[in-house]
């Protein structure tokens, strides 16, 4: 059975593969960014979020913005997997999670989000009896619910990491289906995805430095690098 590549040489492919893409990927990206931060631009300018009204309704559309951008992603995977595997790409495969499996990629975002504020409930719990009471003896009991969310919401995260990928790769797969096989392919696996994942930010700090300008080039980068993980999952996967 194949072990996984190391994160250096995932990141050298990924830097490999990209040369003489990035045109198509920088403009892909920049086309998802400039229509999810329009319509949230577009909302903040309209309403008043220092009403209750107001800013209930810009969460709301932020909410409605988080989802179209997880459909958003599943595009842009199937970019990054079409350059992976020597397939003719174009920036117009973002639009693919909206013509083939919006539906899926959308419950599969809500589900994942269910899993992670059950997660906590505990926290929320807690929080409200000790202001209710006002025992501050309680704050220990929130303090220990509060690392227990923060712990279940990254292994939540890491279990259905793949999800994304997987939509496209089984388009015949139940939303269900889809989580268990996520799960399944990233166990034994959360430790190195986590790694990979925690050596980035050095990159989106320095992007963060430049207003954002930097992330033209690191989104592709980190992008091509989680699609070179994934295909490593399921190459280790089938053999």
């Amino acid at each position: 059975m194949n072990q996984l590549k190391p994160s250096s040489a995932l990141k050298a492919d990924a830097r490999e593969i990209l040369l003489g893409k990035y045109k198509t990927v920088v403009l892909a990206y920049l086309l998802m960014q400039l229509i999810t931060s329009s319509i949230l631009t577009f909302i903040e300018l309209q309403v008043n979020v220092q009403t209750t009204t107001g800013l209930l309704l810009y969460y709301a559309v932020s909410f409605i913005v988080a989802i179209l951008s997880t459909v958003f992603v599943v595009g842009q995977n199937h970019l990054y997997l079409n350059i992976y595997r020597c397939q003719p790409f174009e920036t117009g495969n973002i639009w693919i999670g909206f013509k083939t499996c919006a539906d899926r990629a959308i419950l599969a975002y809500l589900l994942i989000a269910a899993k992670i504020v059950l997660s906590a409930v505990p926290c929320i719990l807690a929080t409200a009896i000790m202001l209710t009471t006002q025992n501050y003896y309680f704050a220990l009991i929130v303090g220990g619910c509060a690392i227990f969310w923060i712990i279940s919401s990254a292994l939540i995260e890491l279990d259905y990491s793949q999800v994304f990928y997987l939509i496209l790769d089984h388009p015949d797969m139940s939303v269900t289906a889809l989580l268990s096989e996520s799960k399944a392919l990233m166990k034994g696996h959360r430790g190195s995805y986590l790694y990979l994942m925690v050596s980035f930010i050095g990159i989106q700090l320095l992007s963060a430095l430049t207003f954002g300008i930097g992330m033209f080039w690191a989104y592709p980068y980190i992008t091509a690098t989680k699609t070179g993980y994934y295909l490593e999952l399921k190459k280790r996967n089938t053999d």
